[in-house]
């Protein structure tokens, strides 16, 4: 099949190496340079949804994160280089006896639900965190994991040459039709095209979807010069502390759901603050970079993924702004399937209908 990818994004790129493995001839369009947008970040988390209220979409995260490992293996084999995955686990400080209360019960659930390959348990307060962010101790599980965004786009990029794929960047896409796309560079005519890039794509697919004005979220993290390899990630209140394998340690991010630009700004420094104020190793630790990016959000708040209305071979794989890097390479096999009609499995909440049915 002659396949276009709207969007070199963590998304696109998972779709695109998907479909090369199976042979497709794959081609690559990206407004901008590959990562350019939200996939160019710097923190990485790939956290489980909480071992509670089970449901489809915990279910496909968890058999996800399950696979990342062997996945970015084979991305960083292929490919020569680092995606900086790691799976090492989170800490969430416990501050008060609700949160300890639900910890506890939490911990009774996983053990099933987590199917006893990975532990959500209750722990003393490690001299990681200062005592005054966790007088109740932590939990601590097993399932989580880190990625450099920015490198682990690069480095499927990479894979995704090397099985066959053309990327092209400062190739922006301005029209998709039944059939193919448009843009500057002319028209590319496909037996399939995935449309996947990020917070802009909503706009190409805004002639066939109704969309909520909002289809963004801005998020701000900052990166800075101090080595905790070998300790778990952290996570509280809202922020998250990665320690990334190349000796920095990133710190983010904000969620803010209406903006007036897209550069890094003042509302990044309380979340350094918070940062340093619960993990006294990176109180005097120097800023290397302060990152902002908008991260692609759906009409709900999950991903966005299926056939789009009245269009023949025209996909959507977007949103889910927040657990888009622990689900991209799950998404990216279904994509393969999806374009040639064949059997896959998504929760129902993931489907193009179910956003469309919401208020």
């Amino acid at each position: 099949m002659r396949v276009s990818v709207v969007g070199a994004g963590i998304w696109g790129l998972a779709s695109a190496y998907a479909c090369a493995l199976r042979g497709d001839q794959v081609t690559v369009y990206e407004a901008g340079e590959i990562g350019c947008g939200a996939s160019g970040g710097i923190v990485g988390a790939l956290a489980p949804l909480v071992p509670d209220l089970w449901t489809p979409k915990k279910q496909f995260q968890l058999d996800s994160l399950h696979s990342a490992e062997a996945f970015w293996t084979d991305i960083d084999a292929t490919s020569g280089l680092r995606s900086g995955y790691g799976r090492i686990g989170r800490l969430q400080p416990l501050q008060t006896e609700r949160s300890r209360e639900l910890a506890v019960a939490r911990a009774e659930e996983a053990r099933t639900l987590w199917r006893g390959q990975y532990h959500w348990t209750l722990e003393p307060r490690p001299d990681l965190i200062a005592a005054q962010a966790a007088p109740l101790g932590v939990v601590y599980d097993t399932l989580s994991a880190r990625i450099f965004p920015a490198q682990a786009a690069r480095s499927l990029a990479t894979a995704c040459i090397a099985r066959g794929v053309t990327i092209l960047e400062n190739h922006p896409v301005e029209t998709v039709f039944s059939g193919g796309i448009s843009g500057p560079f002319g028209r590319a005519n496909s037996d399939a095209v995935i449309l996947s890039a990020g917070a802009e794509g909503f706009r190409l697919m805004a002639p066939y979807v109704p969309l909520h004005e909002k289809t963004g979220v801005k998020g701000q993290a900052a990166l800075l010069d101090a080595d905790l390899r070998g300790a778990p990630q952290v996570y509280a209140g809202g922020v998250y502390v990665i320690p990334h394998e190349n000796g920095t340690v990133a710190v983010g991010s904000t969620s803010e759901t209406s903006w007036d630009h897209t550069d890094p700004d003042d509302q990044l420094e309380p979340v350094i603050a918070q940062a340093r104020a619960m993990i006294p190793a990176l109180a005097e630790a120097p800023v290397l970079q302060r990152w902002a990016g908008i991260r692609p959000k759906a009409r709900r708040r999950d991903p966005m993924v299926g056939k789009l209305p009245e269009l023949d071979g025209v996909f959507a794989v977007s949103g889910a702004f927040k657990i888009g890097f622990s689900l991209a390479h799950s998404l990216g096999t279904v994509m393969a399937h999806m374009i040639r009609d064949e059997p896959y499995a998504i929760p129902e909440s993931f489907t193009v209908d179910w956003h469309l049915a919401g208020g």
